[in-house]
């Protein structure tokens, strides 16, 4: 086995991750920032209509799956049910969604929009597509769409990491200057 280099040259070879301060992962850290930014830039647009970004993608994700679970909403919103117990009953307590029993298990409950929940949604859009052109403000749509294209990649890769077996995303040998 061949011994571990002490100089590391480039902070993208995978032996500087374990040592490298989270600085030298330069992807990684960029991602987290404008997350971070964001989600900073999206609480300050949409504070003048009471809802959080948290609450709002809670919202978002019930009108377009409406009658979900409190699981399933965890996992389509990548929070864990903990917080989403608590965003749902932020978002009851402000009678922008009902929940209800299960019809076969009792002990789930099926969110839905309410009327007021779907208008502090639909006034809340705005707020969010500022930020998001904010965001993507100076990149073509083709620069946009090779950058979603290029995180999907790494999130597809996280991904298969979680499941053994599935298969990865054809990145090697990918020509990526051709994607339109």
């Amino acid at each position: 086995m061949p011994s571990r280099p002490t100089k590391i040259n480039s902070a993208h070879s995978p032996l500087a991750w374990p040592t490298a301060p989270p600085s030298a992962w330069p992807v990684a850290s960029l991602v987290k920032r404008m997350l971070q930014l964001f989600r900073e830039r999206l609480d300050d647009r949409l504070r003048p209509y009471g809802i959080t970004s948290a609450q709002f993608h809670i919202l978002a994700t019930l009108e377009q799956e409406p009658g979900i679970s409190g699981a399933t909403l965890a996992r389509q919103c990548h929070v864990t049910p903990q917080t989403t117990q608590v965003l749902l009953r932020g978002v009851e307590a402000n009678a922008w969604i009902l929940r209800r029993k299960h019809p076969e298990n009792e002990r789930i409950l099926l969110a839905t929009l309410t009327p007021a929940g779907k208008r502090v949604l639909a006034r809340s859009r705005a707020a969010v597509s500022q930020v998001y052109e904010q965001m993507m403000e100076g990149l073509s749509s083709q620069e946009a769409h090779i950058l979603e294209i290029l995180l999907s990649y790494c999130v597809a890769n996280l991904e298969s990491s979680r499941s053994p077996g599935k298969p990865k995303p054809p990145l090697s040998g990918t020509n990526h200057s051709t994607i339109k």
